[in-house]
């Protein structure tokens, strides 16, 4: 027996049909990021084949499988596009009947599903799929998120704001997600793996004042990204604390380190033992930068008040330095 329901998209409405629908006259879904950042490597089409061949090897699919076969079947019913069959959202629901289906056809043969009309646009696709994967249960990782938000915004030319208020999202993590893609992509990295490894890279803002001046550190952090030269995405914040001391020193460890003549680890390590990196050094570099400001002299001399009391603090701050000087020396 046929249910209808309305099913709304953005702010639209479609019908859709619930019904059983041979899983063998299904398609998978070859924009689904998944499938496409893995096996659209060099822009060839991707056969229905192949993406079966894919997700059936995938381990969340595998448990997907026990999980339906213990509950007898979907809880959540696949969302597939009238006309050409194509599963729009459950991909990897999919993928697990079809692999209950060589164990048992008749009993697995059909499954469970809602047909949007054969018309929906590719716009209303994404806001769907938005929904789900990028502000709902958030189970594409952030790499497939990202991917499929950059491909959106080039094959449609729909601003980067203007996706993000679609899906409800902040237009600075629109624009951080796809960022990170097209530096991965003008890298020619598309490991999913390396990511986070770039988000950390691009975020550091002591690194990104640096790369402003120093183009080719990209190239030797991609390169050492791509080799496994650093070991954890964590890692690339050792870099970032190096670049944030600002003396003559850290600058010609990022030279360095921008040069390939020293790792990112032993300009750490080499910033670390001059005690830069200590809580005790950066508080004094701190208030030695707050006390020089032009302003915080006006403060103090703009009454007498001020004044009167500034100079017991600055004789009990002279008094404390003079002793710890002497010591130093």
């Amino acid at each position: 027996m046929e249910i209808y329901e309305n099913l709304t998209i953005g702010k639209s409405d479609f019908q859709v049909k619930i019904c059983d629908l041979r899983q063998a006259d299904l398609k998978f879904y070859s924009e689904n990021p998944r499938v496409y950042s893995v096996l659209n490597v060099d822009g060839t089409e991707i056969t229905q084949e192949e993406i079966e061949k894919h997700m059936c090897n995938l381990e969340h699919v595998k448990q997907l499988k026990t999980s339906i076969e213990s509950n007898g079947g979907l809880i959540d019913p696949l969302i597939v596009r009238d006309g050409d069959f194509t599963v729009l959202e459950g991909n990897s629901r999919l993928a697990a009947y079809r692999l209950l289906c060589e164990k048992d056809p008749v009993i697995w043969g059909k499954v469970k599903c809602k047909v949007l009309p054969a018309n929906i646009s590719d716009a209303a696709i994404f806001n769907l799929l938005g929904q789900y994967h990028i502000i709902g249960r958030k189970d594409w990782d952030p790499f497939e998120q990202a991917n499929y938000l950059y491909r959106r915004h080039k094959e449609t030319k729909i601003p980067i704001d203007a996706m993000a208020q679609e899906l409800g999202i902040s237009n600075a993590k629109a624009r951080k997600m796809i960022e990170v893609i097209e530096f991965m992509i003008s890298k020619n990295d598309n490991k999913k793996r390396n990511w986070s490894y770039y988000e950390e890279y691009l975020k550091n803002s002591g690194i990104k004042k640096f790369r402003e001046t120093n183009p080719d550190l990209d190239d030797t952090i991609a390169d050492s990204i791509k080799s496994g030269a650093i070991g954890e995405a964590s890692d690339i914040r050792k870099l970032g604390q190096v670049a944030q001391v600002g003396d003559k020193q850290s600058k010609k460890i990022m030279q360095k380190v921008a040069n390939r003549e020293m790792s990112i680890y032993d300009g750490y390590d080499e910033i670390q033992e001059s005690g830069k990196l200590d809580d005790a050094i950066k508080k004094l570099k701190k208030f030695r930068n707050y006390i020089t400001d032009d302003n915080f002299e006006k403060q103090l001399l703009s009454n007498q008040k001020n004044i009167d009391e500034a100079k017991y603090e600055i004789n009990t701050i002279l008094r404390r330095l003079n002793k710890i000087q002497k010591k130093i020396n």
